[in-house]
């Protein structure tokens, strides 16, 4: 039993230290990772401060979580952009009593 949970130990710490560091990575590490993937799976990396402090922190994700993440915050921009009608008229010029 023992012997089991110090396999099973040393697999979970050998599989965490396979994973790469992507902003720990040059570019010339990033570019020789990338080269062994197919381009939707490419890890790119921006410098990116956020709203509430302006240190700049490098993030890094592939191209197709890119693209979901850009695609959920035009979602999220285009709902905060809405404005509810409520079945109201824009204007007084829009009302019912209209010369």
């Amino acid at each position: 039993m023992k012997y089991l949970l110090l396999a099973s130990l040393a697999t979970v710490v050998s599989v965490c230290s396979i994973s790469p560091s992507f902003t720990n990575m040059n570019g010339v590490d990033l570019a020789a990772y990338n080269r062994e993937l197919p381009p939707e799976k490419h890890v790119y990396c921006v410098q990116e401060a956020d709203t509430s402090t302006c240190i700049r922190k490098s993030i890094c994700r592939s191209y197709e979580d890119w693209v979901a993440f850009n695609g959920r915050a035009a979602m999220t921009l285009d709902l905060l952009n809405s404005r509810p009608n409520y079945g109201l008229p824009n204007s007084i010029q829009d009302g019912p009593f209209r010369d």
